[in-house]
Order: C-alpha cells, then structure tokens, then sequence
C-alpha cells in the first residue's frame, strides 16, 4: 500500500479549505484556510499503510486553485520539522524549486522571510516569491505571501504526533494565485503530479534522518 495516492481535483470551489490560493477577487469570499483538517477512519488507515492523500479544487473562471495533501512518516514531529524548514534539504524534494534563501529573521526565530525560486519548465515562465513561515515549534507553520509572482500564496503546515511519538501525521493546506497565465489544464496536471510528489518526497527525506540527528536550516517549502 506504501506509495500510494488518493488525489481528488474539481472544478470550481466545491471546498474552501483547500490550500493553495484565492484570496482575489470581492465577487468571491473565502473563508480562512481551516487550523484542523478532519480526516476519516478509511483516510487514517491509508496514511498509516503508507499511503498519501492529496485533493484540490480548480476555480472554473480564474487562475487559482486549493489544495491539501497528508502523509504520515516514520520520524518525530521535530525531525519532519526540521526536514521541511532546512532550504539546502527543501531543494532536494520540493518539484520544480531551484532557489530557497533565508532573507531576513526575527531575533526569537519565531519567523522567517523565504525567497524561492521555481521553474515550471519552457511551457510557464520562472516564478519568484518571498513568503513569511511563522513557526510553532514542531508543530505548525504558517506561510503567507509578501511579493513576487504571486497573488495569493498561504497554507499551513501541521505535525501530529502518532504512534507513540515515532511517526509523524503531516498535514499540508495552501491556497494560490499565480501572476501570469497557467492553462487550467496545467493547473490540474501539476496538482495531481506535484502534491503527492511534495509529500512523498518530504516523508522519503525525514526518513533519512537519523535518530537524535541534527537537521539545519528553517525555511519551509512554500508551493
């Protein structure tokens, strides 16, 4: 069962938990991205078999998308932390990011200010961004746009602790909206291919780390 993805997409916003962006436009409320994502029983035991769960909602007459996706990974809330919010080991497993730097931090760690860089291939042009990550210590992370190639870019990060402590429950909900033209059926391709990617990558670089390991770093990967 290990590997395999539930992946969900629709057209028009069926929910607004989902995570990956629309905030634009007064014609449309959106409601705030949910603190806690409900999964089922049938869901929980897919995770818990190795499975990852990704669903999203494409708006039907804009360039803008939900989404939330769930993993579980065999290493403690700290250490899938510490994994997520280390640039040099975001670049390893987040699709298509090519640039993550830490650009400013507050003098408690409580925040960072994250430039990234992601390149969607010769179809889409090379996207620029800098985001906030404001941390709760290996449990959440909450990212939120400041400027770049995007409208909308926000989400949530979860950690829940499972299995005693040993594994951990990732949860994952965002919210965007590019800047610049992406054909709705991209939209939908990329979100079936690079949400499970996302997690499935995450859950493989946790792993890697040994118990009671160092991990560096702090910025979490945004889209």
């Amino acid at each position: 069962m290990r590997g395999a993805v539930s992946v969900v997409l629709r057209s028009g916003w069926v929910r607004a938990w989902l995570a990956v962006g629309l905030c634009v436009g007064a014609a449309l409320p959106v409601p705030a991205l949910s603190a806690d994502w409900a999964l089922s029983d049938l869901q929980l035991r897919q995770l818990k078999a190795g499975g990852v769960i990704a669903e999203g909602d494409i708006a039907p007459n804009r360039m803008a998308a939900d989404v939330r996706a769930a993993v579980q990974v065999s290493a403690p809330p700290e250490t899938v932390f510490l994994t997520l919010t280390d640039c040099s080991r975001a670049l390893r497993f987040v699709p298509h990011l090519k640039r993550c730097a830490v650009v400013d931090t507050a003098s408690d760690g409580s925040w960072q200010e994250v430039e990234q860089q992601s390149d969607y291939g010769w179809l889409l042009p090379k996207a620029t961004y800098v985001f906030r990550a404001t941390y709760e210590k290996f449990t959440r992370i909450r990212f939120s746009h400041l400027r770049g190639d995007f409208k909308v870019n926000e989400g949530v990060w979860d950690f829940l602790p499972v299995d005693e402590g040993r594994a951990t429950l990732v949860t994952y909900q965002a919210r965007l909206v590019p800047d610049f033209y992406v054909p709705r059926w991209m939209m939908r391709s990329m979100l079936k291919r690079d949400l499970p990617e996302l997690m499935r990558g995450l859950r493989t670089e946790a792993e890697k780390v040994r118990p009671g390991a160092a991990t560096n770093g702090r910025p979490p990967p945004g889209p």
